[in-house]
């Protein structure tokens, strides 16, 4: 057999379960024996400017930004606003880096209970997600802030299987075609999302991974 080779990703995330989360697809890859490539996956907790400019590069990459939107929140959508901009300047700053985005409205447990069950219907605030979690993944959590902390969120990892983020990818293009059919993207700084939630693009840069690792 052919030696593997390396592929490197780049994530900038907004909090520690996304990190997380990248650790245990990168596992789960690896576990693959099928697999023709190995991922070397870099997420850090870092706004994209941050980012950029600590990254030291001897080729072009492709940064995937992974935000939440919220717009039900003007202060967080002013934030998510500001997001897109530093991801703009980043690609302008003589690095050859892009940009892209993978957002989640409202929150990045969208894209995690897209492993488990399908969630095609709206809701009024990220709080409604917890009832989601706890059915889909036998959990009894109190509130998001108890979800979110490392020992709590390793039982819902444990749980995600490489099918589990198979069907989360095909769930999620649903959801986008749903929302293609029905509107078109806001845009602004030269990225698109759709406002109405559920909504998401995180799956594409994981969908890449996966067909790149050959799994």
């Amino acid at each position: 057999m052919s030696e593997r080779r390396n592929i490197k990703y780049f994530f900038s995330v907004e909090g520690e379960t996304e990190l997380l989360y990248f650790q245990r697809l990168k596992e789960l890859i690896l576990a693959e024996n099928k697999r023709i490539s190995n991922p070397v996956i870099r997420a850090e907790k870092l706004s994209p400017s941050r980012f950029a400019k600590k990254l030291s590069l001897i080729r072009p990459c492709t940064i995937t930004a992974v935000y939440d939107v919220e717009d039900d929140d003007a202060e967080h959508r002013l934030h998510f606003e500001n997001i897109l901009k530093e991801m703009q300047l980043a690609g302008k700053s003589g690095k050859s880096i892009k940009y892209e985005l993978g957002y989640s409205n409202i929150d990045f447990e969208l894209w995690l209970i897209l492993h488990k069950k399908d969630l095609f219907g709206s809701i009024g605030n990220k709080k409604q997600y917890l009832s989601h979690i706890n059915k889909s993944f036998g959990t009894q959590f109190a509130g998001l802030k108890e979800y979110k902390e490392a020992r709590c969120f390793s039982q819902i990892l444990s749980q995600i299987s490489l099918q589990d983020v198979k069907t989360a990818i095909a769930r999620a293009e649903k959801i986008t075609k749903q929302r293609v059919s029905e509107s078109s993207p806001t845009k602004s700084s030269g990225y698109e999302w759709f406002t109405k939630n559920p909504s998401l693009s995180i799956h594409i840069a994981v969908k890449k991974i996966l067909v790149e690792c050959g799994v």
